[in-house]
């Protein structure tokens, strides 16, 4: 069965007639009496939400250093301290705080989201208690109270309606994404119904639009249907990036390489050489400085939080670091329809007439648009005038208003037009400002009503009379919309030749069969209609029989139009875009499955050009009834959800996952937000999104643009691919550092003198890796990093290329550094103090002490080592500087006109770096500092030519290895046993799931949590009869 977060068994009672439910909750119209209410609140608890767990400050520092990378700046922190370098330790402790600086302002945990929920509950309610009125705090509500609730009100818990007046419609977008309100009744609904057709419910927070009514509570606090969201949210895991997961295990993987490395050098100083124990110890914890990379994570955290400001001014912003990388393997994007997809504003689109059917353009409430007919040609001037006439009733017979608001936080609108009342009543408006009305108040004050029918959902139709003018005894005409269906019917005749003075017979057979094609196309038609009526019949007491019970028809059909809340135009840009780049789309909405697969066909989500009969669009209902097992194997060819509970999304989600897809889901409601923490990466709308959705989600759009998503896309995929190039720069120079420092131990150098001091490499570490890798970190995206497939799950950062780079380019700054290091030694005459120290050493050496055996002598810093080392230290940045031209691009020559116009910050880099070096090795003071001494001409020369070998050679290395060298890697990696396939090196996603992590990136430590502490017991409110409830457990929670 579905693996639902809160094992609850429900009561339906949208399914329980009202007799029953007074009688279940042992209530009564007139309400409970003040001590039973008192009673029921000891009993039950009050009507909030349970707050989740906060972890302390301590906790949250802490689970920003529980990461591999954290711990190897600590280590490096510690080697320095060791080898007395109290500057270096300050540096890196600076680096540590700084990194964990940025997770915390960065990472605002998502449980914060149950808070946001918090905020929108309604802070005060009218019951009824011993049959009267009473105002009172929404959290002291109980089950089995009786609630009176009206437009303008947010429900203060979840009701069964007993009884409705005048139309009472509730809003619950925020629940169900349906863009109308919903007319509530009294009558009992099927047991199976989805969310959003349980028409005799009134959910917790959502609005009442319009109307009145009373219902009975059946649910309060965390059983409400808002409050099972927010346990939702609470209780989903965020998931663990795939660049965490990468960097934990190439942390793991390079602390072992340095441990090996670390107990050679040791054994080799101290057993082989006599070094010592204190001398070989600094020896192991030098090269082991040399080869960890304590500035990766900075340059990791840098790129990143770059690539977050990027991504922030192209309206992405960023709520969680990873969450870069992440979006440059999306597979999969599961998009909520309405808001998101869709403007959340309803549009008129077509406009039928008995002579032809017409488009109206534009999008929203903006009144920017046209009128075409059917070969899509704007209509002249005096023919818009003539539509406008004919179809004005859709602009008198209006309740609702539409002004500009200037004062909108939306930076990319000029003007927002901001709707009062209905969606639909807005859109007719829309419709009238584009064929020509200036101000609608003014049009409507020129044509007075003076009587009318409200709308009602039991007859379908709203009708006004208005005068023809202002002046006393004006002509008087009823102008009706409503239903198709049922006003069809009470027409007498139809406007001819789109003419208002010309009308003929009603043909009914042509007006069913166009509304019935426009509703199959999932647009909601509303019929407009006229006639001529007699002031006789004009009363305060008008109701629906005016129509109903007139003796024959009488109304003129003056057309259909069709309303629908459209997709964006930006939005169908991006999916195309998308899917070019191997990205499918899915669309998961509340709303109804013909509307769903409108908008999906108009998106290109689905093939525009299939039936819709051929086009298989699961709704909530046929999920629930599905196990685990079912859904993941519908969940791939299925593009289009309707009618999707909070449960349901959540579920597509998880079941996407579970079919090895990294998935994207945006949406902007309450009812978004678990499937938004749940997913790989969770977007919200930055405007029309709720706070709810936005504190879920590790991606929010400023703009509510879904085009934003696949511009973030492919800077997700740009992240990667520099990431790529700054591993693959960083540890080919960090092994060359520390290798040196190995190998001139086992060559015996010049009785085993070391090329380059510790100071020398954290230097290099610290300061000219953290800059080349930072003019990587901003290479633009390569031209075809939209039509590549998306990264493979599980891919690895430390992969194949990069290991093979480790060995070729390490090996080569190697023999470069220790040549020259060597050639230097064996090319300066010796001083005084060399030869000094020789005759010193042989005489240690015969008078050496026998217990220990060690050697004494300590190793000087004479002109000729130092020189000797400058050359050394000088030869690796310039070596590294060239092979960072190599690393910009992974697979193309470097031997092109782009590596000179693209990417200015390279050349800043390198001339930042050479000047660095110049000061480093001639400025007095600081050279000595640095182990170094002025070095001549030659010696610059053959550094130079040395760099420039590198360069090429890496060059050649790119097409030849390619071909020769990278497929036995690759085969000498393949998986061997039972591991086979594309997925041999992934990790599966409940694998991912067994063991959660307290940091929010990758730990080395698996540190296993609960996910959730609150206990069910401990939860406010309750969900179920109260009639035979023994205690609280008989409440079903």
């Amino acid at each position: 069965m579905p693996d639902t977060e809160m094992a609850v068994e429900e009561t339906k009672w949208h399914s329980i007639a009202v007799a029953e439910i007074l009688t279940l909750q042992s209530t009564s119209p007139d309400g409970l009496s003040d001590s039973e209410a008192e009673g029921r609140l000891k009993k039950f608890g009050t009507n909030e939400l349970t707050p989740p767990p906060k972890p302390s400050f301590l906790m949250k520092v802490f689970i920003q250093i529980n990461n591999i990378l954290i711990y190897i700046l600590i280590a490096a922190a510690i080697v320095a301290g060791v080898l007395q370098d109290w500057a270096e330790v300050a540096l890196i402790g600076g680096v540590v705080v700084i990194n964990v600086t940025i997770g915390l302002v960065q990472e605002g945990r998502a449980e914060q989201a149950a808070a946001a929920i918090q905020g929108m509950l309604s802070s005060k309610a009218t019951v009824i208690r011993g049959g009267e009125r009473k105002m009172i705090d929404a959290k002291n509500v109980v089950p089995g109270d009786v609630c009176f609730i009206q437009s303008g009100d947010r429900c203060p818990a979840d009701l069964r309606m007993i009884e409705v007046t005048g139309n009472c419609g509730i809003l619950e977008a925020m629940l169900t994404g349906e863009s109308n309100p919903i007319s509530k009744h009294t009558d009992v609904c099927l047991p199976q119904s989805a969310l959003g057709d349980r028409k005799n419910m009134a959910f917790s927070a959502t609005m009442v639009m319009t109307g009145q009514g009373k219902g009975v509570v059946c649910g309060t606090g965390d059983l409400a249907e808002i409050g099972k969201i927010s346990a939702m949210v609470s209780n989903v895991d965020s998931q663990k990036t795939n660049l965490m997961v990468q960097l934990e295990m190439f942390g793991r993987w390079i602390s072992v390489f340095v441990l090996i490395i670390a107990v050679i050098t040791f054994c080799v100083a101290y057993l082989v050489h006599d070094f010592e124990l204190g001398d070989a110890f600094k020896s192991t914890v030098a090269i082991a400085v040399a080869i960890i990379p304590e500035g990766l994570p900075a340059v990791v955290t840098i790129s990143l939080a770059l690539a977050m400001q990027m991504l922030a001014n192209n309206n992405a912003i960023i709520r969680q670091l990873p969450a870069v990388e992440t979006l440059g393997s999306v597979t999969v994007i599961c998009s909520d329809k309405t808001g998101t997809l869709t403007k959340n504003e309803m549009t008129v689109q077509l406009m039928q007439t008995s002579t032809q059917q017409y488009k109206m353009t534009g999008v929203g409430y903006s009144p920017v648009g046209v009128v075409q007919d059917e070969n899509s040609k704007d209509l002249p001037d005096e023919k818009v005038a003539r539509m406008l006439k004919m179809f004005e009733g859709a602009v008198l017979c209006n309740d609702a208003g539409i002004f500009k608001n200037l004062n909108h936080k939306n930076p990319n609108v000029p003007i927002a037009w901001e709707p009062i009342g209905y969606p639909t009543e807005v859109a007719l408006l829309t419709m009238g400002m584009k064929m020509g009305i200036k101000e609608v108040k003014e049009y409507k004050d020129l044509q007075p009503r003076v009587g009318g029918v409200p709308f009602a959902s039991e007859h379908k139709f709203m009708c006004c009379v208005h005068a023809a003018s202002t002046a006393p005894g004006a002509p008087l005409t009823i102008h009706v919309k409503g239903a198709p269906d049922r006003l069809i019917p009470q027409c007498k005749n139809q406007v001819m030749d789109d003419d208002l003075s010309k009308v003929g017979p009603i043909d009914e057979n042509y007006w069913q069969d166009k509304a019935s094609q426009m509703s199959g196309l999932g647009l909601r038609c509303l019929a407009i209609c006229r006639a001529d009526f007699d002031p006789k019949d004009l009363s305060d007491n008008m109701d629906a029989d005016l129509l109903l019970k007139a003796p024959t028809p009488f109304l003129t059909m003056i057309g259909v139009v069709a309303i629908l809340d459209p997709p964006r135009p930006e939005a169908i840009e991006g999916v195309a875009v998308a899917q070019m780049a191997g990205i499918v789309v899915k669309m998961i909405t509340g709303d109804h499955p013909a509307t769903a697969t409108a908008i999906a066909k108009m998106l290109g989500i689905v093939d525009p050009k299939l039936q819709e009969s051929s086009i298989r669009t699961y709704t909530g209902p046929e999920l629930d009834a599905m196990d685990d097992e079912g859904m993941d194997s519908i969940v791939l060819e299925c593009n289009v959800f309707a009618r999707a509970s909070p449960e349901n999304k959540i579920r597509i989600v998880k079941s996407l996952q579970r079919r090895g897809q990294t998935v994207s889901m945006t949406g902007d409601g309450v009812n978004d937000a678990p499937a938004l923490k749940a997913a790989n990466i969770g977007v919200a709308m930055g405007i029309t999104g709720t706070d709810v959705s936005k504190e879920a989600a590790k991606m929010v759009l400023a703009d509510d643009n879904f085009a934003t998503i696949v511009k973030a896309v492919r800077e997700g995929r740009r992240v990667w691919d520099n990431l790529v190039k700054i591993l693959l720069y960083n540890m080919p120079v960090n092994f060359a550092q520390g290798l040196s420092v190995f190998f001139a131990y086992i060559v015996d150098i010049d009785g085993h003198q070391v090329p380059l001091t510790a100071i020398q490499v954290l230097y290099v570490n610290m300061i000219t890796s953290v800059t080349m890798g930072l003019m990587l970190a901003m290479e633009p995206a390569e031209d075809d990093i939209m039509q590549r497939p998306p990264r493979r799950k599980g891919k690895r950062l430390f992969g194949k290329m990069v290991f093979w780079h480790c060995i070729f380019v390490s090996g080569i700054m190697v023999v470069c550094v220790l040549g020259n290091f060597a050639y230097t030694l064996n090319n300066i005459e010796k001083s005084a103090e060399d030869y000094l120290y020789e005759a010193e050493k042989a005489a240690d050496k015969i008078t050496k002490d026998q217990a220990s055996g060690r050697r004494a002598v300590k190793v000087p810093k004479t002109a000729r080592l130092m020189e000797a080392r400058a050359v050394a230290f000088n030869m690796l940045v310039f070596a590294e500087m060239a092979y960072a031209l190599n690393c910009r691009f992974l697979k193309e020559s470097a031997f092109n006109f782009k590596m000179f116009t693209e990417n200015k910050w390279c050349w800043v880099s390198i001339a930042v770096t050479t000047v660095l070096q110049i000061f480093l090795t001639y400025t007095p003071g600081v050279r000595e500092v640095f182990s170094n001494a002025p070095i001549g001409g030659a010696s610059w020369a053959l550094i130079l030519a040395c760099s420039l070998a590198v360069f090429v050679l890496v060059e050649i290395e790119k097409v030849i290895g390619i071909h020769y060298v990278m497929p036995h890697i690759k085969s000498a990696c393949a998986p061997r046993g039972c591991c086979t396939g594309d997925g041999e090196h992934e990790r599966t996603q409940s694998e991912l799931n067994q063991v959660q992590f307290f940091a929010s990136g990758a730990s080395t430590f698996g540190l296993p949590t609960r996910a959730g502490s609150a206990n069910a017991g401990e939860r406010h409110g309750a969900q179920g009869p109260v009639a035979g409830a023994a205690g609280t457990s008989g409440y079903n929670v």
